[in-house]
């Protein structure tokens, strides 16, 4: 038996790396959700935890842009003790506690590419890259905090990113409950440069006037959301994230939206 667990470890490692790929800056537990990261909370036991998933989403075609794709998203998480793999990465919990975790996680950081919308021309490709950092979660039964913060350590220039973001929760009964809340990111110099800066070479090639991006926040947002327990195992999300460029990001001539919106809704089935 230990041996089909085992296996069906590596094929979901193998499916995390294009889900996580797919994910458009949205860091630890952002896709499905805030109830997404507790799905295991009280589990501090060393075993297999598995969990698998899949549904629609649909976000800017590059942040700024002012038009959208819908495509299928994945869901794959598997965890022993405090070791994960899954959506958002690959980690591990160094502290847990009855609502807190506090970790480690590597993940594939988002590119662009310039193929993406006809605005993209000319700025060339931003390869994607590996990113490394630190999380912490904190939840109770009425709300949820966590702080992310990653740094490109493949060397594409992806810099620096903080991400907060606070939920408050409550449930109309058993079986369904709703999440809403803030938060912000920032990003630092060579972050906001890579993703919204136009160099010399650049506004050439483009015609936009060339920009240089300094560090700060770069989007403010707020996400609404719900879970639905369907069946003993089967959970079903859906929210919306609806965000502001500001700062640099807003300034910058690459954004032609500041308003951007972000929807998914997905199934999830929990091994148990």
């Amino acid at each position: 038996m230990q041996w089909k667990k085992a296996a069906f470890s590596l094929f979901l490692c193998a499916l995390a790396v294009p889900a996580s790929a797919q994910d458009v800056g949205a860091g630890v537990f952002d896709e499905y959700g805030p109830n997404s990261a507790e799905m295991f909370e009280r589990d501090t036991e060393w075993r297999w935890r598995f969990a698998l998933g899949g549904g629609i989403a649909a976000d800017p075609n590059f942040q700024g842009s002012d038009k959208y794709r819908v495509h299928p998203t994945l869901f794959i998480f598997a965890g022993y003790g405090p070791f994960f793999i899954g959506f958002g990465g690959a980690g591990v919990n160094f502290y847990r506690a009855p609502g807190l975790r506090v970790g480690a996680i590597v993940s594939l950081g988002q590119g662009r590419d310039e193929s993406t919308d006809a605005r993209l021309t000319g700025l060339g490709n931003v390869d994607r890259t590996v990113l490394a950092g630190l999380f912490a979660v904190h939840a109770t039964r009425s709300y949820l905090a966590r702080v992310v913060t990653q740094t490109d350590i493949g060397g594409e220039h992806h810099g620096t990113l903080v991400r907060l973001d606070a939920f408050g929760r409550f449930r109309t009964g058993e079986r369904v409950g709703f999440f809403a809340g803030p938060g912000l990111t920032w990003g630092n110099s060579q972050y906001n440069q890579t993703f919204f800066g136009v160099t010399d070479e650049q506004s050439v090639r483009s015609g936009f006037p060339a920009f240089s991006a300094g560090s700060g926040i770069t989007n403010a947002r707020l996400t609404a959301g719900t879970n639905y327990r369907f069946a003993p195992n089967w959970r079903l999300f859906g929210g919306l994230t609806a965000s502001r460029l500001v700062g640099d990001a807003a300034a910058s001539p690459i954004t032609e939206e500041k308003n951007q919106y972000r929807a998914f809704v997905s199934a999830i089935y929990l091994f148990r």
